[in-house]
């Protein structure tokens, strides 16, 4: 079996050997053909002889391939990828233009370099190809998507320049016998760029004129934005949530399912608006910031009658308060302030910084009895000042945890618990880290680089729900939930709450609960893009109707609620694959507890889930209820 995985490697490396890979329909066809070959091999051994690890890794090769085989029937190419489309949110123009641009050491790694510069000058002419395919087979970005892809592209690559980056390096360097060689790399260069150009153009031409949406650039209310309304898009957007969710539901289930979650998370957010209420008082003055972005002194009417009102309370916990220099407090110049050089606003990166290191040791504390000993840190990294209004507010990689601390699209001061357990400890870096440091023996190289974001995003999702069982946001009373006393995390009984903050909260009971509102919210977002999107893709929500629904539903930011719900456009069916996963291994868990009563050890449990890395969901599965049997 290990010898399929590895000559499959081999195959597919010598397949496609390019820089940047060849993305054109001969390559689906040879890529399809592959595949096949490969999933033939694979099915002729015997599964039932092999071990129950040697299990995990078939079953992933297998899935990996059949999802493969179906998407090439598809017309991925004319997004430029086999997989997602080029879009604002994946702009592999600005990234691949970044890596043939960058700055090297010496000459002669130029000398090595040119060559990249110039395939990547072919890579912009296919990509330019096969829009125009896309133009005539009806199978391109909405106008509004691609408004935002012209947008990202003229900011991250033509006027940064950063095609020139390494050429204007080059010609500081002591080349006095080479100098025809930089004029043949200005000569790449110049080309790579004329490239972009015509791509641009081409982008604000023929394509936006062809594409589906009112108007020169789109609307927020146009509804037929969504991958269903691509041809055959029904059935293709149902492969890209096969891939995502990797568990096969169909979109109307998930759509429904969301829709049911969606409405009984709101018990909750009540409980802790009633704490608010109870701290703060019915009705709050408070400074917000209007739709016209002025600021006025709001009066929000939380709690009358002894009912709350969830849509007040929602509005008042987006006051100018809640927002780092957004709350007219300033931290001055901090350890912090050569880290934040690159954020567009230095004090609201500070402020952010101080909160999110805070938490991280109170973190590393208290998941330690969790898990193995995880070894490798992390650190906190603000998101560049050009990549802000295009990213969303978090991610993870490469051990660094980027926080987008931009004013109108970072996420409010009672997130930082739970979006810092999500991206790093024990969230997404925990995830990285541990296959890294606790891998199987026998771990082969494919499944190393295989990725199912039902996995990873479905795992940190898990650990929000986490922290509540660690005591985040207080012990935990007999239905499951925090009590807001004895917390764990970041609010601590004797904290200065008039300064902590920039002084939201009365004490430690009210700084628990709107942490813990933190967690809920962010788990209601996830199950609202159960809803929204397949909301958009498969029933023709407009990008307005999403931010509505979002906005009604959850107390998401308006730059948060802005960002995300274009994302979900761009990212087809990807928004699913967080709720989904996690409900597949909150199952798990729950079923792993009650067959092994006093057995259940949660360090074995979180070992048996991580230790192999990615896998398809319904791969979990089966490894988990494995693993239990052999308990």
């Amino acid at each position: 079996m290990l010898h399929v995985f590895d000559t499959y490697q081999d195959d597919i490396a010598a397949l496609d050997n390019s820089y940047f890979g060849e993305v054109t329909d001969e390559m689906v066809a040879k890529r399809k053909e592959l595949d096949q070959e490969y999933l033939n091999k694979l099915n002729a051994i015997d599964r039932s002889q092999l071990t129950d690890e040697e299990k995990i890794y078939y079953d992933t090769f297998v899935f990996d391939r059949e999802i493969a085989i179906r998407g090439a029937d598809f017309l991925n190419t004319r997004f430029g990828n086999f997989e997602i489309p080029i879009t604002h949110f994946y702009n592999y123009i600005a990234w691949n233009a970044e890596d043939a641009g960058k700055e090297l050491g010496t000459v002669e790694e130029y000398q090595e370099h040119i060559s990249v510069v110039r395939e990547f000058t072919g890579w912009v002419t296919n990509l330019t190809s096969l829009y125009n395919a896309g133009i005539i087979d009806q199978a391109q970005l909405p106008k509004i998507l691609t408004q935002k892809l012209i947008d990202s592209t003229k900011t991250n690559v033509v006027d940064s320049k950063v095609l020139e980056v390494g050429l204007n390096h080059l010609k500081t360097l002591p080349t006095p016998s080479s100098g025809d060689f930089t004029t043949e790399y200005e000569t790449a260069v110049n080309e790579a760029t004329g490239a972009v150009s015509a791509l641009v153009a081409l982008l604000e031409g023929g394509y936006i004129g062809a594409a589906r949406g009112t108007g020169p650039t789109g609307a927020d209310t146009d509804t037929n934005i969504g991958w269903g309304d691509l041809p055959d898009g029904k059935n293709w957007y149902q492969w890209q949530l096969d891939r995502n969710s990797t568990t096969g539901k169909p979109a109307a289930e998930l759509h429904q399912m969301g829709e049911d979650l969606v409405a009984d998370a709101k018990a909750e957010m009540i409980r802790v608006a009633d704490v608010v209420a109870d701290k703060q008082g019915d009705s709050i003055t408070a400074k917000f910031r209007q739709a016209d972005k002025s600021i006025v002194d709001r009066t929000f009417n939380i709690r009358s009658g002894g009912n709350i009102n969830l849509t007040e309370f929602f509005a008042y916990l987006n006051s100018e308060k809640f927002f780092y220099d957004r709350d007219g407090v300033s931290v001055g110049d901090t350890q912090y302030k050569a880290l934040c050089e690159p954020a567009s606003n230095s004090n609201a990166c500070q402020s952010a910084l101080i909160d999110y290191n805070t938490f991280k040791v109170d973190a590393n504390d208290v998941v330690a009895s969790y898990f193995k000993p995880i070894k490798t840190d992390y650190t906190i990294v603000p998101t560049p000042a050009a990549d802000e209004p295009y990213v969303g507010v978090a991610s993870y990689g490469g051990n660094e945890f980027n926080l987008n601390t931009n004013p109108d699209y970072s996420l409010q001061k009672w997130n930082v618990s739970t979006l810092l357990l999500h991206e790093a400890a024990p969230g997404h870096h925990f995830q990285n880290a541990y296959s890294i440091e606790y891998p199987p023996a026998n771990k082969p190289d494919y499944i190393k680089g295989v990725w199912y974001t039902a996995y990873a995003e479905g795992w940190a999702l898990y650990t929000e729900w986490l922290g509540l069982e660690m005591g985040i946001y207080g012990k935990l009373n007999a239905d499951g939930v925090p009590t807001f006393v004895d917390g764990t995390g970041m609010c601590k009984a004797d904290t200065d709450y008039t300064t902590f903050q920039g002084g939201i909260y009365k004490d430690a009971e009210e700084c628990n609960a709107l942490q813990y509102f933190g967690s809920l919210n962010e788990a209601q977002l996830r199950n609202m893009r159960l809803a929204v999107d397949t909301g958009i893709h498969d029933k023709g929500w407009s990008i307005k109707q999403a931010q509505d629904y979002l906005h009604s539903n959850s107390a998401l930011g308006d730059g948060d609620i802005e960002s995300e719900s274009y994302r979900y456009a761009a990212y087809v069916g990807q928004a699913v694959s967080y709720k989904s996963g996690y409900i597949v291994i909150k199952a798990l868990l729950e079923e792993a507890q009650t067959e092994l009563g006093d057995k259940f050890d949660w360090a074995a449990f979180h070992d048996q889930l991580l230790k192999y890395g990615d896998q398809p969901m319904e791969v979990v599965e089966t490894s988990i209820r494995n693993w239990i049997k052999a308990q």
